[in-house]
């Protein structure tokens, strides 16, 4: 992983959450070309590299290459789909959700 570019990271860091050139591009709104050609040999512009690190939870200076690994609490495909799911409850919902999830850590917990 040491001394890989900054286009290899992109690649890697979309083949590794199993995504299509096509499914990233519209998680960050922009073209699959543009995908393509980040991948390539073009250098992303700040917003975009932006946009990679926010998706992938990963520093700027992970896309760089100045650190070595993603961040420690970068969420899995299953932890983003609830978090997915939370953001998209109303108020209240959410309000009841959180209730649970608080119940249930107690309960766990006492399990030991």
């Amino acid at each position: 992983m040491e001394n890989m570019t900054v286009n290899e990271r992109l690649k890697m860091l979309r083949t590794e959450n199993g995504l299509t050139q096509m499914q990233l591009a519209k998680a960050l709104n922009i073209g699959q070309t543009t995908v393509a050609a980040y991948e390539r040999s073009h250098d992303p512009n700040l917003y975009s590299l932006i946009a990679y690190a926010d998706y992938f939870e990963c520093t700027l200076d992970y896309l760089a290459g100045r650190e070595q690994a993603p961040l420690p609490y970068a969420l899995t495909e299953k932890e983003r789909e609830i978090v997915r799911l939370y953001r998209a409850l109303r108020p209240q919902t959410k309000d009841l959700a959180e209730k649970q999830l608080a119940l249930l850590a107690l309960f766990d917990e006492a399990r030991g």
